[in-house]
């Protein structure tokens, strides 16, 4: 599955130029805010500085030497817009589409980030893209949003040089191209964004618009794990599993499974959970196996939750619970499929129907209260090699 910078729901830069920027005779400037620049830079905000006035509104958003407060950066941010700072409008964009210091307005989002864009101001070129590509401002229009793109790509976006890419992959809104996906996700991995470089890495272990290659797949999906992304640590572990491109070692791939599972990377859980479970670069542990894919089930990895059910059924790891195992094993297939199943069958044959009743209840009022995240997660888990 490609990776867009977008994954289960629209990411948007919480402000630019970052908290971390301070403020000189009327500009920008890396470093932080001291007290005494403060003082300067709200003599400045109340006279009508309009940078001035949109570093204020950073301040109040981040709590960055006064304490947080959205309302007062909505206000800020206001005032700064009014007098056409790109900055400012953007992040006015960020706080309606977030909710914060205000109803959430992704319409009201959306006409702030395109004023932005209309000066040529990246980052909201590809909030705005994101918010036509997906729809969630009410209007999903992708010539518009690839139109963004394109623009902050030429401003040199490195996250809008990804999600080319993945349009250009997936054919959508356009023909498919998968020789230009690559080239975009290429330009936006040599700026160095992490899953530009999983994007590259991932082409390179399929073969799609480039000659398979699982060294450099390992290459750039390594880039991007040391990174800190997810989604590239499992998919590097999955090469050390299968010794592609690198030398075969579970070790390896173990450690790797478990950056991803430490940052709640379902796929990662469940990964490292089976290795418990073999002994395969870990001991063999199948306590510490249960608890891993038990975290990967509650958060709706289906895989977790078909290992989780076996577990119960065999008591590895946990006491012998054939209604637990029935239960997550019904909510690993979904409730549609459960007549045609023939383990469920298997396990309801060892079990009172009482017990069966109870089960198919505890299943059907998890999946219920789970739908939409269960839908999520099973759009977005695989993430990287299939």
């Amino acid at each position: 599955m490609k990776k867009r910078q977008c994954t289960a729901c629209v990411i948007l830069l919480l402000a630019w130029p970052l908290a971390a920027l301070g403020y000189d005779d009327g500009d920008y400037v890396a470093r932080v805010l001291t007290p005494q620049e403060w003082t300067k830079l709200m003599q400045q905000a109340l006279k009508g500085n309009h940078r001035a006035q949109t570093r204020v509104g950073i301040a109040y958003e981040f709590g960055e030497i006064v304490p947080q407060d959205y309302a007062e950066a909505l206000k800020w941010f206001t005032r700064a817009s009014e007098g056409g700072d790109p900055v400012a409008e953007h992040n006015l964009g960020m706080l309606y589409f977030m909710g914060a210091g205000v109803q959430p307005d992704a319409s009201q989002a959306l006409r702030y980030f395109e004023k932005a864009s209309a000066r040529g101001f990246a980052p909201a070129e590809f909030n705005a893209a994101l918010l036509y590509e997906t729809g969630k401002a009410g209007t999903r229009d992708l010539g518009r949003a690839l139109h963004l793109y394109l623009e902050a790509a030429r401003n040199g976006y490195a996250p809008a040089e990804n999600n080319l890419g993945s349009m250009y992959e997936s054919g959508e809104g356009m023909a498919q191209d998968l020789g230009t996906a690559v080239r975009w996700y290429e330009d936006s991995a040599l700026q160095g964004n992490a899953i530009g470089r999983f994007n590259v890495g991932r082409m390179y272990r399929l073969g799609g618009g480039v000659s398979q290659d699982f060294a450099k797949a390992a290459k750039w999906f390594e880039l991007s794990s040391k990174q800190g992304y997810a989604k590239a640590q499992v998919a590097l572990g999955d090469l050390y599993r299968a010794g592609l491109g690198v030398p075969h070692d579970d070790g390896q791939a173990a450690a790797w499974f478990r950056k991803a599972a430490e940052q709640d990377d379902t796929v990662g859980e469940n990964k490292l959970g089976v290795l418990y479970l073999r002994g395969l670069g870990v001991p063999v542990d199948p306590e510490a196996a249960f608890r891993w894919f038990l975290q990967a089930a509650e958060k709706g990895n289906r895989d977790a939750q078909t290992n989780l059910a076996f577990l119960y059924k065999e008591g590895l790891g946990v006491g012998r619970d054939l209604k637990k195992a029935y239960t997550w094993r019904l909510i690993s297939i979904g409730a549609d499929n459960r007549e045609n199943n023939a383990e469920l069958g298997l396990l309801s044959q060892t079990m009172t129907q009482p017990q069966v009743s109870e089960a198919n209840a505890e299943a059907l009022q998890w999946l219920s209260a789970h739908r939409t995240f269960v839908s999520e997660t099973l759009e977005h888990a695989p993430g990287g090699i299939p």
